[in-house]
């Protein structure tokens, strides 16, 4: 017998915090065994992650994490408020690479920590690259930089890639190229 169960109920919710980037809910929930829990939930937008990969290269993105205190070398990532994560693909890859892909695949989705935020992230391969000038967001320094798919997963390996995101998408990427004999 299962000691899952879908009978939560949800007695109250409340913002106590809202930006422009995410919001902070409690929840107070009826649990199946009858008590109650206060839960605090971030409410986010979707993000999307995109690889953008030319031959044998891998374009990837280099910045300082401020809440890590260090440097943290990442596939390409964002979020652009009102557009969908298809749109959204596009713009960050635009913005912090200076990529167009005439092509965008979708090779997978996951939550992003759902023990405590409801966002969704959506993985995108970017094909078919056109290289212009970067158009950074204000308070965004980035360097890119070009790795082959052995030296990233040899970085992963030897921690030196740290980011979650990344390290998923990077999961999605190998059975990406593998199913299509890339």
């Amino acid at each position: 017998m299962s000691n899952v169960s879908t009978n939560w109920k949800t007695v109250s919710k409340k913002i106590i915090l809202k930006n422009k980037y995410l919001e902070v809910w409690e929840d107070d929930v009826l649990l199946p065994d009858g008590d109650h829990a206060t839960y605090y939930v971030q409410r986010r937008e979707p993000f999307s992650v995109i690889i953008p990969i030319e031959n044998e290269t891998i374009y990837m993105v280099r910045q300082y994490r401020y809440a890590v205190s260090s440097l943290s070398l990442e596939f390409c990532m964002g979020y652009a408020e009102g557009k969908n994560p298809v749109q959204t693909a596009e713009t960050e890859l635009r913005e912090e690479m200076g990529i167009k892909g005439k092509e965008l695949v979708q090779i997978g989705r996951f939550w992003y920590g759902p023990g405590r935020t409801s966002q969704e992230v959506y993985v995108y391969v970017a094909k078919g690259l056109e290289f212009n000038q970067a158009e950074p967001e204000e308070g965004e320094f980035i360097d890119v930089e070009k790795h082959t798919i052995p030296e990233i997963a040899s970085m992963i390996e030897e921690g030196k890639i740290l980011d979650g995101p990344t390290i998923t998408a990077y999961y999605y990427l190998e059975n990406y190229l593998k199913k299509n004999n890339l």
